[in-house]
């Protein structure tokens, strides 16, 4: 007795019609609603026939360039089952007659033979065929004569070409709907980006938006050190576990290694549909023990230079659509235009306010330079009006010189005559005469000394006119310079508007 009810040897299972295989197909179709991707198209293609047949065991497997991998598996055998993908005589028998293939022992075939071990008593291949390739092979394995109804091994290929279509066509009514749900993720992100002008504050709404617009568990964003030439853990958004966190804390990124680093190497996206397969990621171990699975990253550029990436991971393996590729380069150029012009209005309000700064110490300045030509101003007419008296004076007392001059003349024209009415009263005037002599050389010296104080005061008068125009010039000089201290006031006050209209 096999999978598929009674026999004869050497004759095919005989065929019986079962409404149960139409039933299986409504929930199959039923269930394929909820698929999100291509890869749940398969999980939920597997536990359908597994659940609504009471199988042991059920694999789908897809086909890629005729060697098949195990996509998906579910069943109560899957341990005893482990390690037996790559000798999979059944599957590899589906692909090469594009036929269902039934066995119900071992026929040199390890994988059966571990199944029927485990419990199970048949099993069937049921490859799926398009454009006459096989695409896929659905393998099950059951554990009793009723596990399914007595069918023609044809009729399955027909069962799978239908299903095959329902699955298509589920995939297809997804995707449409995938690119409706890109489009609005972007439109988010956006939105979301639109609201603030603080960096550090853009990249946590960056973050959360993204994440959030395309339903994943976790995201982290790194930043490049361009001092130690690795990427550092900067912000992150969401949650896959205590464990997972710490690791990326704690973790660094040289340019290709790990997720982040790939994609700062690879100056584009990249995904990876199992994290725990990267072996040089420190966060690989961590994601595994987490149920982290699927993780995609891009970077972030500024200025044609990568500044940093973004990574985000799920908790169920998924498949990267085109359509979601190219929104999330879309997503990236967004990101990384807005955080540009984000910190471009930061650069330029700090330089607004180091301007108005500049400005602010100019402005005291040169009202400082103000007072200080004024008060010059000041003392330059003071001056002017010290050294005009000062002249005066000089005047005044040129005048007293040429008094004493005129009288060191007389003095000396009264000791001539003395010294001659003197030489005419012979013996009795020599005393007299000696007297005049002296007052003669008085007369002298008097006169000599005058003609150098008169010298002095010539010079005295000359250096105060030279020292009065100088004066002059200098008030005219700091009269201009009051001009130019008006203009600059003027030039400050426009840049001290044009600084605060940066800064606004």
């Amino acid at each position: 007795m096999g999978l598929f009810g009674k026999r004869a040897v050497g004759q095919p299972p005989v065929l019986e019609r079962n409404p149960r295989d139409i039933e299986a197909l409504e929930e199959f179709v039923t269930n394929l609603e909820s698929a999100t991707d291509e890869a749940s198209t398969w999980r939920i293609f597997t536990s359908t026939y597994v659940e609504f047949y009471d199988m042991e065991y059920g694999a789908a497997w897809i086909v890629d360039n005729g060697v098949p991998r195990i996509e998906y598996e579910a069943g109560r055998i899957v341990s005893a089952l482990a390690g037996t993908a790559d000798r999979g005589a059944l599957v590899q028998k589906a692909i090469r007659n594009r036929a269902a293939v039934y066995a119900d022992d071992a026929e040199n075939d390890p994988r059966v033979a571990a199944a029927l071990r485990a419990g199970a008593v048949a099993a069937i291949a049921m490859p799926i065929v398009r454009r006459g390739t096989v695409t896929a092979v659905l393998e099950m394995y059951g554990r009793s004569e009723t596990a399914v109804d007595n069918a023609l091994i044809s009729k399955w290929g027909a069962i799978m070409r239908v299903a095959e279509q329902a699955r298509q066509a589920s995939l297809a009514a997804f995707q449409t709907r995938q690119v409706s749900d890109d489009r609005l993720a972007v439109t988010n992100v956006v939105s979301a980006l639109g609201h603030t002008n603080d960096s550090g504050r853009a990249l946590v709404l960056a973050l959360d938006a993204v994440r959030t617009a395309f339903g994943w568990a976790y995201g982290s964003y790194w930043e490049i050190d361009d001092t130690e030439n690795v990427l550092k853990f900067k912000v992150e958004s969401g949650s896959a576990g205590e464990e997972f966190r710490k690791v990326t804390l704690a973790a660094t990124f040289a340019e290709g290694v790990g997720l982040s680093g790939r994609a700062w190497r690879a100056k584009d996206l990249v995904f990876v549909r199992n994290i725990g397969d990267l072996t040089d990621c420190v966060r690989a171990p961590a994601a595994t023990r987490a149920g982290v699975r699927s993780g995609v990253c891009f970077p972030i550029v500024s200025l044609d230079r990568i500044v940093g990436t973004m990574d985000f991971f799920t908790t169920d393996f998924i498949d990267l659509s085109d359509s979601r590729a190219d929104a999330l380069r879309n997503v990236q150029q967004l990101v990384s235009q807005r955080l540009d012009i984000v910190r471009s209005a930061e650069t330029s309000a700090h330089n607004a306010r180091a301007l108005l700064d500049t400005v602010s110490r100019l402005r005291e300045a040169t009202s400082d330079a103000t007072r200080v030509a004024d008060a010059a101003v000041g003392r330059a007419s003071d001056m002017t009006g010290d050294v005009t008296a000062l002249g005066e004076a000089s005047n005044a007392i040129g005048d007293v010189i040429k008094v004493i001059t005129s009288i060191a003349d007389q003095t000396n024209l009264l000791a001539l005559n003395a010294t001659i009415e003197a030489a005419r009263a012979g013996e009795i005037g020599k005393g007299f005469a000696v007297v005049a002599g002296e007052v003669k050389e008085l007369a002298r010296e008097t006169a000599e000394a005058t003609k150098r104080v008169s010298e002095q005061i010539a010079a005295l008068q000359t250096s105060a006119e030279s020292v009065a125009g100088g004066i002059r010039t200098t008030s005219e000089t700091i009269g201009q310079m009051d001009a130019v201290q008006a203009r600059i006031s003027e030039v400050l006050e426009e840049q001290a508007t044009m600084a605060h209209a940066f800064e606004h």
